[in-house]
Order: C-alpha cells, then sequence, then structure tokens
C-alpha cells in the first residue's frame, strides 16, 4: 500500500510539471488611477503609491480591457479548465526612452508563479515570465494583467494554492497575488 501511495505522488507531481502556462499580454486604456489602500506588496514609490495589486480576480474568459471581464464566482475549477486570473497593478514605475525629439514612457512587468499544496509542498512553477512590455506617449495607469495557468493534463482533485509574483522591471519591486482553488472532481 505504501508503494502505490508513492507512485500516486510521483504521478501528481508529473501531472503538475506538464501544465504549460500562457501569460496573455497587457491591456491599458486611458487613466483613472487606482485607490493604492488595497496595494500589498512593495515599497512606496515617489507618488507615495505602494506597487501590488489594487484588484485581482479570478475570471470566466479572457479580459476584453482595463476593468472589462466576467468575474468568476467561485475558484473551484474543473480538471483541464483554464484558471485565469485578472490583476489590476498599482504603484508600479515608468521608464523613459527617446525617440527623436519625443519621450516615450515603459512599462514592463515580468511574472512567476507556484503552484503548492495547502501544506506548502510546491508541486510545480515557473519564472520570469514575460507579461507585458507596454511602450507609450502617455504614462498610462490603468493597466491590466490577465495571466493564465491552462491545464494541459487535468490536476488531480483537491485544493491548491497558487502564489503569483509581479516583478516591476522598472523599479526592480516585486509583489504577491496568493489564491487558493479547488480542482473538482470529474
Amino acid at each position: 500500500m505504501v508503494q502505490s501511495t508513492n507512485k500516486l505522488f510521483i504521478l501528481t507531481v508529473a501531472v503538475f510539471a506538464s501544465a504549460i502556462v500562457s501569460v496573455i499580454s497587457y491591456g491599458m486604456q486611458p487613466a483613472l488611477a487606482q485607490a493604492a489602500e488595497n496595494a500589498t506588496g512593495s515599497p512606496e514609490q515617489s507618488d507615495g503609491q505602494v506597487f501590488g495589486s489594487a484588484f485581482d480576480t479570478f475570471v470566466n474568459a479572457d479580459p476584453q480591457g482595463y476593468g472589462v471581464y466576467d468575474q468568476r464566482n467561485s475558484s473551484t475549477f474543473s480538471p483541464g479548465e483554464d484558471i485565469i486570473l485578472y490583476i489590476e497593478p498599482v504603484g508600479f514605475e515608468y521608464g523613459t526612452i527617446v525617440e527623436g525629439s519625443d519621450s516615450l514612457y515603459t512599462i514592463n512587468f515580468s511574472a512567476d508563479f507556484v503552484i503548492s499544496d495547502t501544506e506548502g509542498n510546491v508541486l510545480a512553477g515557473q519564472q520570469g515570465l514575460p507579461v507585458s512590455e507596454i511602450t507609450s506617449h502617455h504614462q498610462n495607469k490603468e493597466v491590466f494583467i490577465p495571466f493564465t495557468i491552462s491545464q494541459t493534463s487535468p490536476f488531480p482533485a483537491g485544493n491548491y494554492v497558487i502564489t503569483y509574483t509581479i516583478h516591476d522591471s522598472n523599479s526592480g519591486n516585486s509583489f504577491d497575488v496568493v489564491k487558493e482553488i479547488t480542482i473538482a472532481e470529474d
């Protein structure tokens, strides 16, 4: 009986290791600043805002723009179903590039994720995923990050914790979004 339990654990890890992540590019709309009091994470920027997530939620489909999403009412997913997280980052810094006489602004994010069981044992993850590279004539504030984890091999039924880490390349700061999910019985 102990041997079959060990084989099941190895199979579970292999299934998670085969999960493919697709990170869909950024989105942005004209600016309206988000309140920073809900932000979590890193040091204050020069404007007093903390780099973090002003809002994040699971969604049913790819968001169509900043604030344009179909919010999911549950953190329970079917085996094989995409897990899509919508994130509104705040407090990020801008890079500046000069093209001729124009100054352009850049926003650059990358991401990591880790999937763990409820006891904190890491089952799978990836690091350094490019999330967005925005170049704009304006310092856009309304930016969103849709982050999709695709189950190419369905995860086993159970409870898991996904830790998403978003990195701001311009400031070097990062923040985490921690979400508990359940994969339902098939």
